[in-house]
């Protein structure tokens, strides 16, 4: 009698901590590591170093599912959460994620995409005002249907902080990750392994949410054969082969880790709402084969604030637990919309139940897809078109400003660990592989028209290569190439949010006028 108590209060307290871990928030506490940056460009700022220990506090999200697990089990209770009907990973599998984290870090494009995120919620933060979007305040200017037909189930995000895909950066705060699953909650069949097609999701059409207008899309980065907790270490973007789609003034939908080479769509291309984007893939930062979309309020990820989304036409079930929150109302009563529309939550299965849309029947070829729909359509979709040499212009500079944050991340971390000449040779190397890659995506594929920017990110990394050979002793710079490359972190990222903006302002200026003609 007295163990079956113990065990009980075990199991009690177990549930409670993993309660508490929801709400838990340690990245605000990161966020004191940037104190100690002035001291990396200032020596008599030394003593602002001690605020580097906060930044272990960024190795929270691949902490915390551990944690989880861990303590899941030591609950004893099978469906305490939303989500733990779900089967998505076992030891192995964080092992394998774990394993192959580090190849992430020394990822330059990646390390300087995640630090833009960081910086990027901070520009965020000044344009909301101090106040981001919240689904009690923010109102949806368009009707949105989930971006695939058939049901799925959202294994992560939710329009509450407790269950959200990463409340920090705000980027992705209302993000979601959907995958299909089988009646016990797996992804694949037990006995299937890892490999990609063995995943019910995989190869999956992924459709457009609503009618819009494409704004950016990248079709060739790299995808590994497997899942499993492996990610391609060689990946160029976080979010794999994606979609960007401008639906209204400060409204785009992202949609990430597609298959590459499975986009139907190019910048400038209108597209209907329920017609088919491309593929659900494993490209990217990805653990497994998912559909990561999220709503923003800017066409650049790295400096968009997320937005709260509700969908209609959605059927929603909760096979595990119910989670314990409310969906909200502009009014702030915590009731359900009354609009037909439904907010998502983790752990939901979930289905498009309206009327088939006219784009979703079926895939389209992609000529259609240029030319399809009335001449109000084709006139708008030229006159985007014709704009491409100013976009083009605007991509590079904003490819090279990301180039140059990229080349600062190699100068900042190379530094550490080894000799100034030998962080040149890497950025050098970075020049050439850059520009090799360029060379090859326009030869084998349409790459150069689908993601403009030419050989931005060389000429970034070929600008920080030339400052650092400038240092050092008796040479025209006398700054150190750790300090240099914090410099070029923070100047190409400023300079990219500089033309983030002024792309955003021509996205709603374009809008609006085209909004008018129709």
């Amino acid at each position: 009698m007295t163990e079956g108590i113990r065990t009980a209060e075990s199991t009690t307290i177990a549930a409670r901590v993993r309660r508490r871990l929801r709400s838990f928030e340690p990245l605000y506490l990161a966020l004191l590591g940037l104190l100690a940056v002035p001291s990396y460009v200032f020596d008599s700022l030394a003593v602002l170093e001690v605020f580097e220990l906060f930044f272990l506090f960024f190795l929270w999200p691949f902490v915390s599912p551990l944690l989880d697990l861990v303590l899941r089990r030591g609950a004893g209770e099978e469906r305490a959460e939303p989500t733990d009907w779900l089967h998505m990973g076992n030891w192995r599998e964080y092992a394998a994620w774990f394993l192959t984290m580090p190849l992430t870090f020394v990822n330059p494009l990646v390390l300087a995409q995640d630090l833009s995120q960081w910086l990027g919620t901070g520009v965020a933060f000044v344009r909301h005002r101090g106040a981001f979007p919240d689904p009690e305040n923010y109102d949806q200017r368009v009707s949105y249907r989930l971006p695939f037909d058939g049901t799925w189930t959202v294994v992560n995000g939710s329009y509450d902080h407790d269950y959200s895909h990463s409340w920090l950066p705000a980027t992705q705060r209302y993000a979601y990750d959907f995958v299909i699953t089988d009646a016990d909650g797996h992804t694949a069949p037990t006995e299937s392994g890892s490999a990609v097609d063995s995943y019910y999701c995989y190869d999956e059409p992924i459709l457009a949410p609503a009618d819009g207008v494409v704004v950016d899309v990248f079709d060739t980065d790299f995808e590994s054969p497997r899942g499993g907790g492996l990610s391609h270490p060689l990946k160029r973007d976080i979010r794999g082969c994606y979609v960007v789609i401008q639906h209204a003034s400060d409204e785009y939908s992202c949609l990430a880790h597609l298959v590459p080479g499975s986009l139907t769509v190019s910048p400038g291309d209108r597209v209907e709402r329920g017609q088919e984007v491309g593929r659900c893939g494993h490209s990217g930062n990805s653990s497994e084969p998912h559909l990561h979309f999220q709503l923003q309020d800017h066409p650049r990820f790295e400096l968009a604030a997320g937005l709260p989304i509700a969908f209609d036409d959605a059927d929603a079930e909760w096979p595990g637990a119910r989670a314990d929150i409310d969906e909200p109302r502009s009014d702030g009563t915590g009731d359900a919309p009354d609009d037909g529309r439904a907010y998502l939550s983790a752990g939901q299965r979930v289905a498009h139940v309206g009327a088939a849309d006219a784009a979703s029947s079926g895939t389209r070829e992609p000529d259609a897809i240029a030319a399809g729909g009335d001449a109000a359509t084709e006139r708008d979709a030229g006159q985007s078109r014709s704009k491409t040499g100013i976009d083009g212009g605007i991509a590079a500079l904003q490819r090279a400003a990301f180039g140059t944050s990229v080349g600062g991340a190699v100068a900042f971390v190379g530094s550490i660990v080894v000799a100034r000449h030998t962080v040149v040779l890497l950025l050098v190397a970075g020049v050439a592989l850059a520009a090799g890659w360029r060379l090859w995506a326009t030869v084998r594929t349409d790459a150069a028209e689908r993601r403009p920017g030419g050989l931005g990110i060389a000429i970034g990394l070929g600008l920080v290569a030339a400052a650092v050979r400038s240092t050092g002793a008796g040479a025209p710079l006398e700054v150190g190439p750790q300090s240099l490359g914090g410099l070029a972190l923070l100047g190409g990222f400023v300079a990219y949010a500089v033309l983030g903006e002024y792309e955003r302002s021509r996205l709603r200026e374009s809008f609006t006028a085209s909004s008018v003609r129709s």
